[in-house]
């Protein structure tokens, strides 16, 4: 190639390194016309088109340049890296794992190979990634952080404080390591530590709006409500479009009752800059605080602005509220033409079906095979079709004999009696939730309060005890479990379990739960503290955890199960099935401790 065209190549490549993917492409197809087989600017040309969103074009200038150039390592990775833009992560997968076999030193590749296996949720997979990243590159402080963020979403918090310790180390002013350090520490109860860590970040990073964030998180947790707010307006002065930062911030003042004012920050913001996700969030959340006509109208200015699957999709659940179903079903059907590869739209369209009485269509709408993170809504939804289409192949989901089990828990090491403990644990309990003035505005309890944040990283020792209680009893629940590979359920079976969720539930006389499903665990389970006379009483189902009901708005399917609360037992099940909780009437409150666990 001449000299020239070399020069060309070059100025190619500075702009696509400058961000500049058009001038990049046009350079790279100049080049071409008097190369046409330089692999180079092929190479050059594939990735320009792939940050332009061209995928398809890319993808086939990408496996013809494997073909001729030298390095196929790094033509994989770069494929990789287009296919995981294009939310096509397994193929990225696919590309990185290719490419760490041509070249098994190949950092990089390692590194997008952890970030496309935790897109897809394989956090173990990601582990062994990173592992590989640090064992290739022992002083970069970036893989140790990363590999800390992996730990803790393994429930692996204190190796995940290390991690982050020695990325400190290689690099004391790595702000992200700090952020992130702070931010387990929160998680695991320890808020001092928690808090200073974090406003270091803020001294050192004074413009970062994740450090603020952070920070009001951690106030958040120590109930100073006023300050996290006062960290949250900060962390939005400097990201004021941060979808994010304003929903946390309108889920605290919610909580914190301030029910008339929650969303005028997100409001002045939309006055200012109406992007499509503030408009999504203000549709969201004036849904579930009862605000249908302010959803309807966040949810029209979508659809103005040519939003079509983010618009039609919120505008679709409105009208299941407003029982329009045939109007709920075409609008959620236009959703999912616009963006047929998005599940929650999927989802959301046999939600519509099924309302209107469709549960053959929501059948076959469902007759696909999910990403992981979609599986237990999928399931959940396959479910209710099959059982409203009046096809009993449904029980083999909803086979509450096989998968439904009560277990009794051993008293925790320093307690005579489960009695005892549950005393304790309910005085460790009632402080996570004194700041709450009414029930989380994303949660289906009512009459009642949730903790914050994840409650077995609380250090309290009776939490920490009922933590390793509830451990153990899902060992047992789940040795108990029969073994068939074919089942969507069953197929994951293992005792090597982490936790995705953990929190208490304080209802008072006259709440309960609508019935909902957990979509981020596998297995799901309640565990009760304290229970009402009232309730623990036989001939009634008040306060009872109800099974198999319907808990799509529109499909009246009734409860199948119902199981009285009894202090000390959990009851477990998978996390697919819908469940909820019979409103009672009492002189003491229901106490539970939920949570969802995942195969590690």
């Amino acid at each position: 190639m001449s000299e020239t065209l070399t020069r060309e190549l070059h100025r190619a490549a500075a702009l696509f390194q400058a961000g500049d993917y058009a001038k990049a492409l046009a350079l790279c197809e100049a080049v071409l016309k008097a190369a046409p087989r330089n692999a180079e600017a092929l190479h050059l040309k594939a990735m320009a088109l792939g940050r332009l969103g061209r995928i398809e074009e890319a993808e086939t200038i990408f496996h013809a340049v494997l073909k001729i150039h030298p390095r196929k390592a790094a033509v994989l990775s770069n494929l990789g890296n287009a296919m995981a833009a294009a939310g096509r992560h397994r193929d990225a997968i696919s590309a990185y794992r290719e490419a760490t076999e041509l070249e098994p030193h190949f950092a990089n590749a390692w590194y997008n190979l952890a970030s496309a296996l935790m897109a897809e949720g394989d956090l173990a997979g990601a582990f062994d990634a990173l592992t590989q990243v640090v064992r290739l590159q022992p002083d970069s402080a970036k893989a140790r952080n990363n590999l800390g963020v992996v730990l803790r979403r393994l429930d692996r918090p204190q190796e995940a404080i290390e991690a982050f310790t020695a990325a400190l180390r290689i690099d004391a002013h790595y702000t992200s390591a700090l952020i992130n350090r702070g931010k387990t520490l929160r998680e695991r109860g320890d808020t001092e530590a928690a808090l200073r860590d974090l406003r270091r970040a803020v001294a050192a990073a004074p413009k970062s709006a994740e450090a603020h964030y952070e920070l009001a998180n951690a106030l958040r947790a120590a109930g100073d409500i006023d300050q996290a707010r006062a960290c949250y307006l900060r962390a939005l002065s400097i990201a004021p479009d941060a979808v994010e930062i304003h929903a946390d911030l309108a889920r605290m003042l919610w909580e914190a009752g301030w029910k008339d004012r929650f969303l005028a920050v997100l409001d002045a913001r939309l006055a200012q800059n109406p992007t499509l996700g503030l408009l999504a969030l203000r549709a969201d959340l004036a849904f579930r605080s009862g605000d249908i006509h302010g959803s309807e109208e966040a949810a029209l200015r979508l659809l103005e602005q040519s939003a079509v699957a983010l618009g039609a999709i919120r505008l679709a659940r409105i009208r299941r509220m407003q029982e329009r179903h045939e109007e709920a079903a075409s609008l959620a059907e236009k959703a999912l033409a616009a963006v047929p590869g998005d599940f929650l739209v999927r989802h959301e369209y046999a939600e519509a079906l099924l309302a209107a009485g469709q549960a053959t269509k929501a059948v076959e709408t469902l007759a696909c095979s999910p990403p992981r993170a979609h599986l237990q809504k999928h399931l959940a939804l396959q479910a209710l079709a099959l059982r409203a289409a009046g096809d009993l192949s449904y029980r083999r989901l909803y086979d509450y004999d096989r998968f439904v089990a009560t277990i009794c828990i051993d008293p925790p090491s320093g307690y005579a009696s489960v009695h005892e403990f549950n005393a304790a644990l309910y005085e460790a309990l009632k402080p996570l939730h004194r700041a709450a003035k009414t029930r989380p505005i994303d949660q289906t309890l009512y009459g009642g309060s949730q903790s914050f944040g994840r409650l077995w990283d609380q250090p309290d020792p009776a939490i920490q005890g009922l933590k390793r209680a509830l451990l153990a009893a899902a060992r047992k629940y789940v040795r108990q479990l029969p073994k068939d590979p074919t089942h969507p359920f069953l197929a994951a079976k293992t005792e090597t379990l982490r936790c995705v969720g953990s929190w208490s539930v304080i209802l008072e006389s006259g709440g309960g739960h609508v019935d909902h499903i957990h979509p981020q665990g596998w297995v799901s389970a309640s565990y009760y503290v304290q229970i009402p006379t009232e309730v623990s009483a036989a001939g009634t189902r008040a306060g009872c955890l109800r099974l198999g009901g319907s808990g799509v708005a529109g499909l009246n399917l009734p409860p199948e199960r119902w199981f009285r609360p009894i202090p000390g037992t959990v009851v477990f099940f998978p996390s697919y099935i819908w469940h909820g909780v019979e409103p009672f009437t009492a002189s003491e409150p229901r106490v539970t401790a939920p949570f969802d666990l995942a195969p590690a």
